[in-house]
């Protein structure tokens, strides 16, 4: 269907008749993924608050469907915008449908993947690229088995049950399920880009220590690189043109001095931000939990945008705050909104922070919380207070004190920074050491895996 409309659009098509079939074209994309993620959630929702008297049961939700709409639409976008050229059918096929970021990112756009595609570039597997590749993909999938799939029943009992747990529990399950998505999504983003690798195809990277960051907005442009990405040229530019047009017509400048008042900050930068991670969140899911993880992300960078506006830097204000505060301060505001990210709706959410506030009081201890039981056997360390405590504690130790993957592979971009690490000479080699260090490793994480398991972000 999208490539019958990509027929349609880019060089040699009357602009009128591009734009309409544009407008078709985003239009029966967004339709399909109505009905498939929203439009069932959207009736029970009535039917729960008595509206409607007939349940509706759920579709089955394709695998990362979000992630192949945004790529399509954002090809036919390029297209419309003479970013992208038209392709043939096995170019566009091959880009639609090449397996490792097909269904959960990174959002590629097709002007980075197409010319990797093309036959002149294409001649065979690379050795370099092929060790390489395997490297990175064991690298993933070790953070995946070995780390996040060991944690995941400590958030899941936790938040499945979150009216039995006292604020020891709520907070260690709180902070186990921000352990396990951040070495999903980092697992499953070493994986993509390691298979891509093995066919000397480079992605976009899309996850980059977002846990040391300084700040929300520095945390978005770590976390999720290329939905925030995608945000920012398919979401945001156009909301701010459309708000910075209305001011032009009302006669108000649209200059940074005047972002610096009040009005205009308002208008200029907390309105379209806000506007932005709203959308996000309904992207992640139709319930209203998944609304106020996007709220709140938005009042989190209107915020941190206000704080850069107003204190610009070099204020003394600066100077006074340590980095290990503002690194703590983003990750306790990012594990809020992933209370509401993670719990089964907005009341259970509540509950929880309400709990790990101590509103409801200390509760039960966390060795007597009742479902300790179906913890497998697997991860029985998360039963105990102390062997559960550590093992978060050496998580944040991965995450804080050591390189990430593509600072050891030496894979970061030029201009990159290093973030501050305790092994920062710790570089991969194509060596007989590293080989038989990565292949206990493969091992050690098939041993363990377990077919129940699956990707957090296949949900999207």
């Amino acid at each position: 269907m999208n490539y019958l409309f990509a027929r349609m659009l880019g060089e040699g098509k009357p602009e009128a008749s591009q734009s309409r079939w544009l407008v078709i074209a985003i239009l029966a994309n967004l339709g399909l993924l109505g009905y498939y993620k929203y439009l069932f959630p959207f009736l029970n929702f009535f039917h729960d608050h008595g509206v409607t008297n007939h349940a509706f049961a759920n579709v089955v939700l394709p695998l990362g469907i979000s992630f192949f709409t945004f790529t399509q639409i954002a090809y036919l976008i390029d297209l419309r915008q003479q970013i992208a050229k038209r392709q043939g059918l096995l170019p566009y096929s091959v880009f639609v449908t090449f397996f490792p970021h097909l269904i959960a990112g990174p959002i590629i756009h097709p002007r980075e993947l197409m010319p990797q595609l093309d036959e002149d570039r294409i001649r065979g597997l690379d050795a370099g690229d092929l060790a390489l590749g395997v490297s990175w993909f064991v690298m993933g999938l070790a953070k995946k088995v070995l780390i996040a799939d060991r944690i995941a029943p400590l958030s899941d009992i936790v938040f499945h049950n979150p009216q039995s747990a006292g604020i020891v529990t709520a907070w260690l399950g709180a902070l186990a399920y921000s352990m396990q998505l951040y070495f999903d999504f980092s697992g499953y983003s070493d994986m993509a880009l390691g298979l891509a690798r093995m066919f000397s195809i480079e992605f976009p990277f899309n996850f980059n220590s977002p846990y040391k960051s300084q700040g929300i907005i520095e945390f978005w442009q770590r976390w999720h690189m290329t939905l925030s990405r995608y945000l920012n040229e398919y979401l945001y530019t156009p909301i701010l043109r459309w708000t910075n047009g209305r001011r032009i017509s009302a006669g108000k400048k649209v200059s940074r001095k005047a972002s610096a008042t009040l009005e205009g900050f308002t208008s200029m930068v907390a309105f379209p931000v806000i506007m932005t991670m709203f959308l996000a969140g309904i992207w992640h899911g139709a319930g209203m939990q998944f609304v106020m993880f996007g709220v709140l992300q938005g009042l989190y960078l209107t915020v941190n945008h206000a704080w850069r506006i107003f204190t610009p830097q070099g204020h003394r204000f600066h100077r006074k705050v340590p980095a290990p505060f503002m690194i703590a301060l983003t990750f306790v505001a990012f594990l809020i909104s992933l209370v509401f990210f993670r719990s089964a709706n907005v009341h259970e959410a509540v509950y929880l922070l309400q709990t790990m506030c101590g509103i409801h009081g200390r509760g039960p201890a966390f060795d007597a919380f009742p479902y300790m039981k179906y913890i497998p056997p697997t991860s029985r360390f998360l039963s105990h207070l102390s062997t559960a405590a550590l093992s978060l504690l050496i998580c944040f130790f991965i995450i804080w004190a050591l390189p990430n993957t593509q600072e050891i592979l030496g894979q970061l971009p030029k201009d990159e920074v290093l973030k501050p690490s305790i092994l920062p000479n710790l570089r991969w080699r194509p060596t007989a050491t590293w080989s038989l260090g990565l292949t206990l490793l493969f091992c050690f994480a098939i041993l363990l895996l377990d077919a129940s398991t699956s990707f957090l972000y296949f949900q999207f």
